[in-house]
């Protein structure tokens, strides 16, 4: 692994992708909320953001009450299996993941992708560094659950 000059954050390899971190919001949607699904009832959306050697990504989906886990930790853990690995490109994430993909994890793998897709070489979202802390504030507080995986 290689350092920075100042010795402070490690770099991947270059040519390669490294996840950092990931951080999951999940936002309690009632029937109450006129901006939500009012016909379908309670649900959540997750949001996903992660850290990467190639910038930040986020990632976005929806689960309705019969379909949400139980365990919200318990089900991101599955997001271990990607932490501080170098792959080739996002590319061979996903492909990786879906060679080894059961039913269940099918909702992980959407969310991880979606937020790889979005990978933007910044600070994320093209807010900023300022603008994605005022977004991660509002979500904190917004949220009923939240995990972070480092």
């Amino acid at each position: 692994m290689l350092h920075t000059e100042s010795d402070t954050e490690p770099l991947a390899v270059q040519g390669t992708i490294r996840l950092h971190a990931i951080e999951l919001f999940v936002i309690h949607l009632t029937k109450k909320n006129p901006s939500t699904f009012c016909g379908f009832g309670d649900h959540y959306r997750v949001l996903m953001r992660i850290v990467t050697s190639g910038g930040c990504g986020w990632g976005e989906m929806y689960f309705n009450e019969g379909n949400r886990p139980v365990d919200w930790t318990a089900w991101a853990s599955w997001f271990e299996q990607v932490l501080h690995r170098n792959f080739k490109s996002v590319s061979s994430i996903e492909t990786g993941l879906i060679s080894n993909l059961r039913p269940f994890h099918l909702a992980r793998l959407h969310l991880l992708c979606d937020a790889l897709q979005g990978l933007s070489g910044t600070s994320g979202r093209g807010l900023g560094a300022e603008g994605e802390q005022v977004e991660r504030s509002i979500l904190m507080n917004t949220a009923e659950a939240y995990v972070s995986l480092f």
